[in-house]
């Protein structure tokens, strides 16, 4: 992807997450739009690329949000590697079945996190949270997906993202 897509994507990702995602939560539930992006930067990029990405996205909401400095960072780098993976084997993002890697991406991200939740605070109430939160973020994060992907499957879009070099056959 070009480095001003990336720039614009570190700046603003962080505030439309807060302000114009809170708007859209239902029960406060919303969407992970930094999960959305990254998962289509892994399908337009190579995996290093996306894995790079996914770190700085996640250092940035880390910062943005003073938690544990590193933990979305590394989180965000595994999830860039695997959709870059998943990218180099994909014909036609703007397919149907790619909202369903998404929500699968999405809920094994809140699965990871319970998981650790658990470890180290220990007593937390594991199938309520997946039951309660994680499915239906992983399921509304999913439709934000399917949205994205079919903006940026117009033919004038992904050519401004991409850069010249690194553009997929």
């Amino acid at each position: 992807m070009k480095p001003r897509v990336y720039v614009a994507v570190l700046v603003l990702i962080i505030p439309f997450q807060s302000s114009l995602f809170d708007a859209l939560s239902f029960s406060g539930i919303k969407p992970d739009l930094a999960l959305a992006i990254l998962y289509i930067i892994g399908l337009l990029t190579s995996p290093a690329e996306a894995a790079l990405a996914g770190m700085a996205i996640g250092l940035v909401q880390d910062i943005g949000s003073a938690g544990l400095i590193g933990f979305t960072g590394i989180i965000r780098g595994l999830e860039g590697l695997a959709a870059g993976f998943l990218g180099a084997r994909v014909l036609d993002i703007s397919s149907p079945v790619m909202v369903l890697f998404l929500t699968a991406f999405s809920l094994a991200q809140g699965i990871f996190i319970s998981f650790f939740l658990q470890i180290t605070y220990g007593s937390v109430p594991f199938l309520a949270m997946m039951g309660g939160r994680v499915l239906p973020q992983a399921l509304y994060t999913g439709i934000l997906g399917f949205f994205l992907l079919r903006l940026i499957s117009r033919k004038n879009v992904l050519p401004a993202l991409m850069r010249r070099d690194f553009q997929k056959e």
